[in-house]
């Protein structure tokens, strides 16, 4: 656990950021996931978007900002190690979680690309699922610690 003379600093570094100042956490790591949510939202139509989503490999909260170009990558990528761990567990939780979806809409759609009705369906089930993986991830970057317990408006409530 991050010293309070630690996370103060990292508090007042972040300001001006799209990083929480409480859990030092930024949203902004799930435009990598929302990648993935948007071809799924497009499968029943355009099933070639497979090819896509198939591609798609996941990337570690430091790598997405390695590669993002943000002026404020290098502080996320050093605050992320200082996350308080009431927020760092749960929210390493949900990555794994969507992760896992991921790879399993993969092979789940593959197997229905001959039935466009049924790709359709199933994608949008996914795309749901993953859309409430984030919205769960984004309430914990705002600093929801128990997420098994959020309702849609207590998740709302946070922004």
């Amino acid at each position: 656990m991050p010293d309070a003379d630690t996370l103060a600093h990292y508090r007042t570094l972040v300001k001006d950021t799209t990083i929480d100042g409480n859990t030092l956490l930024s949203t902004d790591y799930f435009n990598h996931f929302n990648e993935v949510i948007m071809l799924l939202s497009m499968l029943g139509d355009m099933p070639d978007m497979l090819d896509e989503i198939r591609a798609w490999q996941p990337k570690t909260y430091k790598q997405h900002f390695e590669g993002s170009g943000l002026g404020f990558a290098a502080l996320a990528i050093d605050a992320y190690d200082h996350v308080p761990p009431e927020y760092r567990q749960p929210f390493d939780r949900v990555i794994a979680e969507l992760e896992a979806t991921i790879a399993e809409a993969v092979v789940v759609l593959e197997a229905e690309l001959g039935s466009p009705e049924v790709l359709g369906f199933m994608a949008s089930d996914y795309w749901q699922r993953l859309q409430k993986l984030v919205d769960r991830g984004s309430a914990i970057v705002h600093g929801a610690t128990e997420q098994a317990t959020l309702d849609q408006d207590a998740i709302d409530a946070l922004f």
